[in-house]
């Protein structure tokens, strides 16, 4: 080896060696990206992603289980039959929920405390607890006090489906005493996108989302009932104006994730017959807004932009979750303590707060549930009925959380619906989990899947049994 050969050889080991001293953190850093970002930046972020999971592939594919669509071509059609495989949901799980809206509202909720924000930490903990109590409601035991820690925990362990509803709470309860502190050093405005830096509006959407999620686990939790119901009349925003609301844009890159699949994948999904014809028998009057007859099926997406179909317009505006969300929870509530009256008053100013938000006269309609509700012989499937079809558009994880802890609506499965990933055939219970579970974190995986006897799609989960 000659002397030239010899010094790059050595300069190569020195440099080896000198790399192989720092961690793969170290060395894997692009220089030309901002280490840090301003608070006033990072909250359009976390509250897009949040917003944008509430009408992505989990809640669309809710919509399928609880028969409202319908896959008409592609893996839509596998959806209708419940073939579900751990594929499915794995971009939610690893970019739009644990990499996405979950980890944007962590940094939030670090970097304000850092700061002594208190207000960006109440808004960041209750993007949180929406982000994990929805994926609680669709799989289970998923990860939640291990989560969101980097490189200290790469393998993050499961907390059980009980551990993290109490965990959503405390959040939530977080978040409302960050929001009533003074408001510090550094203060949300124009990029809060919801509420404009409203602390108390915050404040009555948090004491709401308490309610949805205490209500998700009332059948374990009977006791509760009373404090929901304090919750919702006393605690949480009282008009549709008040509620916690996103306006999407006109643009392919900012447009209602429903009516961004109606333009990417059309013609996939439709409506589903039985739920068209459930609209028909009652002489509903908001199903012209929910969906356009082409002439052979139920469309769910015209051009949206049209104003026609209220829910998967370009730019509807959605919310977090409704005033007529908490009304229905409190018909539920009056009816569960044996105030007939009070349920159905409660129940009738829902469907008026809907017909409503739809822009539709709902005066005959509600007349006739009234009359309707007096006759019935198991009030609860009326009131969980109006909110099947009130829910549509969007919150189809709602409605599937009621009927799996109510049984209502009364669903025919799919008669070609029982496969290996849904044994029985039955209207799935829970979502399969993602493939990148089993790739990268199997132990914890597996032990989670034992825990809850199993995690196909016919395993109740637990705050639903």
């Amino acid at each position: 080896m000659n002397n030239i050969l010899k010094s790059l050889f050595f300069v190569g080991l020195m440099f080896f060696a000198t790399a192989c001293s720092e961690s793969l953190e170290e060395i894997n850093i692009d220089p030309t990206r901002p280490t840090d970002v301003d608070l006033n930046l990072m909250l359009p972020d976390a509250l897009s992603q949040t917003f944008f999971n509430q009408g992505t592939n989990p809640a669309r594919v809710a919509g399928i289980i609880m028969q409202q669509f319908r896959g008409f071509d592609a893996q839509q059609v596998a959806y209708t039959d419940y073939v579900l495989p751990d594929v499915t949901f794995n971009n939610y799980w690893r970019t739009g929920l644990y990499a996405g809206s979950l980890r944007s509202a962590q940094l939030i909720v670090d970097k304000a405390e850092v700061e002594g924000a208190p207000h960006y930490a109440g808004i960041g903990k209750i993007l949180l607890a929406v982000g994990y109590g929805d994926a609680t409601s669709y799989f289970g035991d998923i990860p939640f006090s291990d989560a969101l820690k980097g490189i200290e925990s790469l393998k993050p362990a499961y907390d059980t489906q009980e551990q993290v509803y109490a965990g959503v709470q405390a959040l939530l309860d977080g978040a409302i005493s960050d929001l009533s502190q003074s408001s510090g050093a550094v203060v949300p405005g124009a990029d809060d996108l919801i509420y404009g830096g409203d602390a108390a509006a915050w404040i009555a959407a948090a004491q709401a989302l308490k309610a949805r999620y205490l209500m998700q686990t009332i059948k374990r939790n009977s006791g509760n009932a009373s404090t929901i119901l304090g919750i919702i009349q006393n605690s949480a925003f009282q008009s549709t104006a008040a509620q916690p609301a996103f306006r999407w844009g006109t643009a392919q890159i900012d447009n209602n994730p429903i009516a961004k699949f109606g333009v990417d994948r059309p013609n996939t999904l439709i409506i589903d017959s039985r739920f068209a014809e459930k609209m028909d028998d009652s002489a509903d009057p908001r199903k012209d807004s929910y969906m356009i007859f082409n002439g052979d099926d139920y469309a769910f997406f015209s051009s949206g932009a049209d104003g026609q179909l209220v829910w998967a317009q370009n730019n509807s505006v959605i919310p977090l979750i409704s005033l007529e969300e908490l009304q229905f929870m409190e018909a539920e509530l009056e009816l569960m303590g044996g105030d007939d009256a009070a349920a159905k008053a409660a129940l009738l100013e829902a469907v008026a707060t809907n017909m409503a938000h739809v822009g539709v006269d709902g005066t005959d309609y509600i007349a006739a549930l009234d009359a309707a509700y007096d006759a019935a012989s198991n009030k609860l499937e009326v009131i969980i009925n109006e909110a099947y079809i009130a829910y549509y558009g969007h919150a189809f994880h709602q409605s599937w959380a009621n009927f799996r802890r109510t049984g209502f609506p009364n669903l025919t499965p799919s008669p070609t619906g029982n496969n290996g990933l849904n044994p029985g055939g039955g209207v799935p219970q829970r979502y399969i989990y993602p493939i990148s579970e089993s790739e990268t974190n199997s132990a914890n995986l597996d032990a989670a899947v034992s825990r809850q006897g199993g995690a196909l799609m016919n395993v109740a989960l637990w705050a639903f049994e």
